[in-house]
């Protein structure tokens, strides 16, 4: 079974290709690499002026067919005996020639990796900082008999100490089953949807990354937490949620985990949901703007929207006092439209 994505993420320095494409492209390189070689090896043994041993050579090397790319054929061709002297050169200096710029390219490929490693290893440098503090705040806590539970209380998953390290914006991880969708969740500190054209790196990305709000509370979670996605045309980010508008896929994935980097937390689809962005004073209930419910009646205004939105009936129910998360994405079927799955926490 290959890597999930989230294994990915947290070896995204090991090297692993990420997917059968990578690994493919990998195996073209290494293909030019061996022919170009070979080239080298044969340009060294033999006499290349000499246009009797050039096609001794060539029936030889065209009998091994031991070439896999383009560049040994073109050197095959430079050997054959068909073309006149004049070209027969000149093709040989344009294999030549490709082979220099290609070790060249090989010697700004190593120059980058070696620039690549310098890098991570300032990374490495800086997830050690990061555990050493938190070792040293532990160790402070329990020297003292005052307030040490509340410093545990925050402290990360071992599993997301290393991100959060080097990625100060995560606050969690998504995994949908059946969906692809498996992915660090980010906050956007700036109030601008940062993660809208961002990814989890803080590189420009039109396909963006999951994320929460700048006013979302994760420790301690609001009673409800919304997380924002691309409804990308690929199926990547929260393009795949569109499986949940058939009742029957609903059926097979009612259950997806949403871990805060302080807890983990699994969750049972309760609602699938159409609805709009309201605009200006248009009446209706704002599910981007809640946080949790303080009393009943706020818990009503939800399960009415619930009950007035919902595609189909789930059979499942929200009951006062629940943790929810809405998973929310664009929804083309009406302007400014959402899909939103509403999930509610299971206990552990």
């Amino acid at each position: 079974m290959g890597e999930t994505n989230k294994e990915r993420y947290l070896h995204l320095y090991e090297g692993h290709p990420a997917d059968a494409e990578e690994a493919e492209e990998l195996q073209e390189d290494n293909e030019y690499l061996e022919d170009l070689k070979e080239i080298k090896n044969i340009c060294a043994r033999n006499d290349l002026d000499d246009r009797a041993a050039n096609k001794r050579l060539y029936r030889s090397l065209r009998e091994e067919n031991g070439f896999s790319t383009w560049v040994g054929e073109a050197f095959l061709s430079g050997l054959s005996g068909r073309t006149s002297s004049n070209r027969h050169r000149k093709t040989i200096e344009k294999v030549c020639k490709r082979i220099a710029v290609s070790f060249l390219a090989m010697a700004v490929v190593l120059l980058v990796t070696l620039l690549y490693l310098q890098i991570n290893e300032a990374k490495e440098s800086a997830i050690l900082d990061y555990i050493r503090r938190e070792r040293e705040l532990l160790a402070r806590a329990a020297e003292k008999e005052s307030e040490p539970e509340e410093i545990l209380q925050t402290k990360v998953l071992d599993q997301y100490v290393i991100m959060h390290g080097l990625y100060p914006d995560l606050v969690g991880w998504l995994k949908v089953d059946g969906t692809g969708i498996d992915y660090p969740v980010m906050q956007d500190v700036t109030g601008e949807e940062y993660y809208l054209r961002h990814n989890f790196e803080g590189n420009e990305d039109s396909k963006g990354n999951p994320f929460v709000d700048a006013g979302t509370t994760i420790d301690p979670l609001d009673k409800n937490i919304v997380i924002y996605g691309h409804n990308v045309s690929s199926g990547s980010q929260f393009g795949n949620l569109d499986y949940y508008l058939d009742p029957e896929y609903y059926k097979e994935h009612r259950m997806f985990t949403f871990d805060t980097i302080y807890e983990t937390g699994r969750y049972r689809i309760v609602a699938v949901v159409k609805t709009h962005v309201r605009q200006g004073s248009e009446n209706g209930f704002r599910y981007y703007w809640m946080r949790g419910y303080e009393n009943r009646g706020e818990f009503q205004d939800l399960l009415d929207f619930i009950q007035e939105n919902s595609i189909y009936d789930t059979g499942e129910r929200l009951t006062y006092g629940d943790t929810t998360v809405m998973l929310s994405t664009c929804e083309y079927t009406v302007e400014n439209g959402r899909l939103v799955i509403i999930a509610k926490r299971m206990s552990e």
